[in-house]
């Protein structure tokens, strides 16, 4: 196996699956008074891709709750990508909440399997 080749499955490694998920959230900027009820696109143990009307920042800091169980947690922007419909912001957890979506995700695909 080429170096290349080596590189980009490392990168391709995710600590658990991805689910498409429309599941609903309140996002609320951690320190101002701004919050809006989005949903996901997609979800994984580890954080979201969000679609949000709100325009956050690269590394900002946002707090979500799941509206069903009232359970909140902290995420940081990892990776903002406005599109014409809404902003697609992908979201990582701060602290690990593998439950926080209230639905079960599975573990990574191990070596060898397909995705």
């Amino acid at each position: 196996m080429v170096e290349s080749q080596i590189a980009s499955e490392s990168t391709n490694k995710r600590r658990s699956q991805r689910i498409v998920a429309r599941l609903r959230v309140r996002v609320s900027r951690t320190e101002a008074a701004e919050s809006e009820d989005a949903h996901t696109i997609v979800v994984s143990a580890h954080g979201a891709l969000l679609a949000l009307s709100m325009s956050v920042k690269h590394t900002e800091l946002l707090t979500l709750q799941n509206p069903i169980s009232k359970v909140e947690v902290q995420a940081r922007v990892v990776r903002p990508a406005p599109t014409q419909k809404a902003n697609e912001v992908g979201v990582e957890f701060t602290r690990a909440a593998p439950h926080f979506w209230q639905i079960d995700v599975p573990p990574p695909h191990q070596d060898g399997e397909e995705e």
